[in-house]
């Protein structure tokens, strides 16, 4: 199948061409035929055929494979018209020893464009034929080695399954959004990848691309959202479009699904890979203009729990010091100041141990405020955490709350004053002293 090594005819012209064919019916394997082949230009073009019949009806067939992996269309089309079976499969070292891939899958692979579009004019050709390892289709590695020509070609052939999962359940377009977020836009506007297939860990290129600094959830919520406006408006769908729009922060499309399918969605439902909802984290995230805008909506509760840390919106935005949320949070006037976490602690207490000093300051003015004396499980006040932390300021701030209890002790019976003095925190210690002192 290789070109001749001379042009050179020499003595061997004077052979008959019987005997050419005679001769290589006797050699034994496809590496002799070859070598046979190449002697001069005349047995080159005699025998040349020959080798590719036999090649393709070999137990161990290459030529299309070659060709595949080279993008050379004129063996393609050599070995297609011997008869090689263009749904063999091969196996190829590439680091990762990919086991089953045929010739089309190849040319995916190596972006061998011209021979793919030769492959693909076959009526037998089947573009979603995967490895046999990780069962990933030639589209799917296509997008994953940014082959753009080659999806190109794929997305144009209407019997590619674009959706197809491989071994763990990603499609082509969740490969883009994990490995090449520039594919992503070239998937969506083919308008055949659907962004709602999930893998098996129950995320689907929507979710995972809003885990992702460079993921397009912008794209993703818009193909997500105009699956819904043409009719596909189950449950289901229309509260992860509304989840995620929440999520990062896109108050447009939140307003537009409650308005429209507000039935259909919660602002509580936990959903399964943050075990929060929409609302809190809305909150956590300090998406200011969502949480002001889900606030007002009476289905929303600013209260709610998560199921194991038993976390309030509140809890939360006062333990990372988001002091607008906080502000938010107290101003709506449906939020419960003193729900504890898991631990018994408050939000003021939390907020005392991080040493936000505003959000405790926040917490302790206005009409509502917390209880400073509130203890949690180990009996430890928002002023134990913040004397056991050293955090003075916020020392302060608690000592000219209104009812505040200096002497109050822990399960342990500590009380302030001698936890400050156990950790090194003297400073403290005497703040806390002088106020006891002063006491009438």
């Amino acid at each position: 199948m290789s070109a001749p090594r001379t042009t050179k005819e020499g003595p061997f012209s004077t052979i008959p061409k019987e005997l050419y064919l005679a001769i290589s019916e006797f050699l034994p394997s496809l590496s002799d035929l070859n070598a046979f082949a190449r002697t001069t230009t005349a047995t080159y073009s005699l025998l040349n055929t020959d080798l590719y019949k036999r090649d393709a009806k070999s137990p161990n067939p290459k030529s299309l494979f070659w060709a595949a992996t080279t993008d050379n269309t004129s063996t393609a089309l050599k070995a297609l018209s011997a008869g090689f079976d263009i749904e063999s499969k091969t196996e190829i070292n590439t680091g990762q020893q990919l086991k089953g891939c045929t010739p089309i899958l190849l040319a995916a692979y190596y972006n061998s464009p011209a021979v793919l579009k030769l492959l693909l004019l076959n009526d037998k050709a089947n573009p979603n034929t995967p490895d046999d390892k990780w069962l990933c289709s030639p589209l799917s590695w296509a997008v994953k080695e940014c082959c753009i020509a080659i999806v190109q070609t794929l997305l144009s052939d209407s019997r590619t399954d674009v959706n197809q999962q491989d071994k763990i359940g990603d499609t082509a377009l969740m490969i883009a959004v994990n490995y090449q977020p520039a594919m992503v836009p070239l998937l969506l506007c083919s308008g055949r990848a659907d962004p709602r297939v999930g893998n098996l860990q129950g995320w689907t290129p929507l979710s995972r691309a809003a885990q992702e600094i460079d993921g397009d959830v912008g794209m993703l919520l818009a193909d997500h959202l105009r699956l819904i406006i043409q009719g596909d408006d189950g449950e289901e769908e229309c509260q992860h479009v509304f989840f995620y729009a929440a999520v990062m922060g896109y108050v447009d499309i939140v307003h537009y699904m409650v308005k429209c399918y507000g039935e259909k969605v919660d602002p509580n439902a936990e959903e399964r890979q943050y075990g929060r909802g929409a609302f809190a984290i809305a909150a956590s995230a300090e998406r200011l203009e969502v949480v002001q805008f889900l606030l007002e909506w009476k289905a929303t509760n600013p209260n709610v729990q998560t199921d194991w840390t038993k976390q309030t919106p509140l809890f939360v935005a006062a333990q990372h010091g988001h002091d607008e949320i906080v502000a938010l949070l107290l101003d709506s006037g449906r939020v419960d100041l003193e729900i504890a976490d898991k631990h018994g602690t408050t939000p003021l207490g939390i907020a005392a141990e991080r040493n936000h000093e505003d959000i405790v300051r926040r917490l302790l003015a206005g009409p509502r405020r917390a209880n400073p004396n509130a203890r949690d499980k180990k009996g430890r006040t928002p002023l134990f955490h913040a004397a056991l932390s050293g955090r003075l300021g916020v020392v302060i701030i608690l000592l000219e709350a209104d009812g505040i209890d200096l002497q109050l002790s822990d399960a342990e019976g500590k009380t302030p004053v001698a936890v400050a003095l156990e950790y090194g925190n003297r400073q403290v210690a005497e703040v806390l002293q002088r106020y006891i002192d002063s006491e009438p």
